[in-house]
């Protein structure tokens, strides 16, 4: 068993993952490919491909190997039992009705921001961008309105080390480079109770973002609306948007609440 990171771990297992990584990556892949990417035999690669087709998780095709539909099922039972998908599922429909952009209800994982649920309203422009978006977390929160919600309730020290890891690249000119601009921004999101980004990860979009907060006061998640800056501009940008949105966070934030009341009951 090597340990990597400060624990033990089982290679085999590791090997798994790394091929799932890699499927994912390359949509489609041969066992040889596979091989000389992870450095292994290609029979040792070929006994891990059947383990995980036995499973359910990749599928053979004429060409190669590409994940199977078992993740499909997995990940919608992830979602769906996920507390902050119950608290706030309503509430993004809503939304997304309500100021006809996309809407997103995100959460951080390792550093990274996953996307836990999307609705786009009758207005909304880049679905298909957020489609594929979905397809692995967004590695920078430093330059999202949701992301900035979020680590404004993150403790300090953690923001720190996520910023270590990753860094504060600029996505557009306007995106936060400096640490300590982060950490003034920071703490201007937490006196107003909602984010904004100005273009700060696309151009011509911009966001608003609230956090979702759990009894401690740290964020479990954060809900978004975005749109054309040509929507989101003047009174809407300001103050219509950011209403919204922290309402509509609050809301999920009393119905967290209530999950964890009825499991307590439970």
């Amino acid at each position: 068993m090597p340990e990597e990171h400060g624990h033990r771990t089982i290679k085999s297992v590791d090997t798994a993952c790394r091929l799932v990584t890699l499927l994912r990556e390359r949509r489609e892949a041969t066992v040889s490919s596979l091989a000389a990417d992870l450095g292994l035999t290609p029979g040792t690669v070929h006994t891990h491909l059947a383990t995980l087709k036995d499973h359910g998780l990749v599928i053979q095709e004429s060409e190669g190997y590409r994940l199977g539909p078992r993740f499909l099922t997995l990940g919608e039972s992830v979602r769906n039992h996920s507390d902050l998908y119950q608290a706030a599922k309503e509430e993004v429909e809503a939304l997304a009705g309500e100021s006809g952009e996309c809407v997103h209800l995100l959460t951080e994982h390792d550093g990274r921001l996953v996307p836990v649920y999307e609705r786009f309203g009758e207005n909304a422009v880049g679905v298909e961008y957020h489609d594929r978006k979905r397809e692995e977390p967004v590695k920078h929160l430093h330059c999202t309105a949701a992301g900035k919600a979020i680590l404004a309730y993150t403790p300090d020290e953690r923001v720190a080390g996520i910023v270590d890891s990753v860094g504060l690249p600029p996505n557009t000119p306007k995106t936060i480079t400096d640490r300590e601009a982060l950490f003034d921004e920071l703490d201007r999101i937490r006196e107003r109770g909602y984010s904004v980004a100005d273009e700060e990860q696309l151009h011509g979009i911009r966001a608003v973002g609230a956090p979702i907060r759990g009894p401690d006061g740290d964020a479990r998640g954060a809900v978004a609306v975005s749109g054309p800056t040509s929507r989101l501009k003047g009174e809407r940008f300001a103050s219509t948007v950011p209403e919204l949105v922290t309402q509509t966070a609050n809301i999920c934030e009393v119905n967290y609440e209530t999950l964890d009341l009825s499991e307590d009951v439970l």
